[in-house]
């Protein structure tokens, strides 16, 4: 299977899972590029402008607005969806889009945030990068966002490594001809990744399971060597913590190989994801020190709790790490896994207070384990809980 017919087929599959059609969805190497496309083809047709967004993210997820020449505006924590903060007060004259992003694959009700932009004439665009072929709809099914980001990458729902796919909303066609036009032509015309990159696409696998097996202080400066020798694809790259990435490429035939291999497996990887999320929220009301963050029963890349302090976090952390068990502490600090400099990101903290004091205070809890696992690692957080 060619390239061309492995990126139809993944197109294909996505559109089913989504109800939407093959047409509308584009592929890149990872989200990230795909979203620069969409802010540039923004601010080429639209002009200079703000678009509204959250710091307790990925600084990968903010770059791309960055390297466009526009503007982020931070809105605040909304902690029972981790996401942003009703941002009525934000938007201006200037604003072009507001970026709803579903932490963790909470997606909740979203219509209110819809209907505002629909009713100031703004962008809707949608970060899916943790839920992987789900989007917001209304009571309708009608889709919500009129672009909408998708992730195959390290860490996200499949085990798949590399990819993005990015979803058009046909509407655009009449809301922006345009703008739509152009994010089309700007998706299809990605160049692909050279010999050099797809080495290291090839051996990000057997490269990471090496460092993985490493010592903590052996790890580190060889991961760092490797990236600085252009031998090694991080997750992130050290210039992705100073507001700026590499230029956008597409996807390419061993990276659709792995996308084609795991996607069958959706359905039953989110079906697993429920069941440890109802097990969370069934069995960690009364734990000590902690608050549930959500009791929607959605298929969660990781279910939040939240501390009453950044120490017990920390201390729960490492409790959690020793006894084996992968705790990430998404998005601590902000603009994960830091920024370099506020400024490079035009952030001011005292902008988002709620984020400020939350975000050293969540931890993640894996769905992607056992049930028998996941009642370990509920008595160390509920020793009382009858699992």
């Amino acid at each position: 299977m060619n390239f061309i017919q492995s990126s139809n087929r993944i197109c294909q599959k996505l559109a089913r899972a989504t109800g939407t059609s093959a047409d509308d969805w584009f592929l890149c190497l990872k989200a990230r590029y795909g979203m620069a496309v969409v802010f540039n083809a923004i601010r080429q047709d639209l002009g200079p402008g703000e678009i509204i967004t959250t710091p307790y993210t990925c600084a990968t997820a903010v770059n791309p607005i960055l390297v466009s020449r526009l503007t982020p505006i931070y809105a605040d924590l909304d902690l029972p969806t981790l996401s942003i903060k009703n941002p009525t007060k934000l938007i201006t004259p200037k604003t072009h889009a507001i970026v709803m992003q579903h932490t963790l694959g909470i997606i909740g009700d979203k219509t209110a945030l819809s209907a505002l932009a629909q009713k100031r004439r703004i962008l809707l665009i949608e970060d899916s990068a943790h839920c992987l072929a789900r989007l917001a709809t209304n009571k309708k099914g009608e889709i919500l966002a009129d672009i909408s980001i998708h992730s195959f990458g390290v860490e996200k729902v499949l085990k798949t490594k590399f990819g993005g796919a990015i979803y058009v909303n046909p509407r655009l066609q009449n809301t922006h001809p345009t703008l739509y036009a152009e994010i089309k032509q700007g998706l299809e015309r990605l160049p692909s990744p050279n010999v050099t990159t797809n080495m290291r696409l090839h051996l990000y696998r057997s490269e990471n399971a090496v460092l993985q097996r490493l010592p903590q202080q052996l790890r580190k400066p060889l991961r760092r060597g490797l990236t600085a020798t252009k031998l090694f694809e991080p997750a992130i790259l050290p210039i992705e913590q100073n507001g700026k990435q590499s230029k956008p490429l597409a996807s390419n035939s061993y990276v659709n190989q792995k996308i084609l291999e795991f996607l069958p497996t959706l359905p039953q990887n989110y079906r697993h994801r429920i069941k440890l999320v109802n097990f969370y929220i069934a069995s960690l009301p009364n734990a000590p020190h902690i608050k549930l963050i959500t009791n929607l029963h959605e298929p969660l890349l990781a279910f939040p709790i939240l501390l009453d302090n950044p120490q017990r976090a920390t201390d729960l952390y490492v409790a959690l790490t020793s006894s084996g068990f992968f705790i990430r502490r998404w998005y601590s600090p902000l603009f994960f896994p830091g920024a370099n400099s506020n400024r490079a990101y035009k952030y001011n903290p005292a902008n988002c207070p709620i984020a400020e004091r939350s975000h050293s205070r969540i931890l993640c809890l894996p769905t992607d384990i056992s049930i028998s696992q996941a009642r370990q690692l509920v008595s160390i957080l509920n020793p009382k809980a009858k699992l």
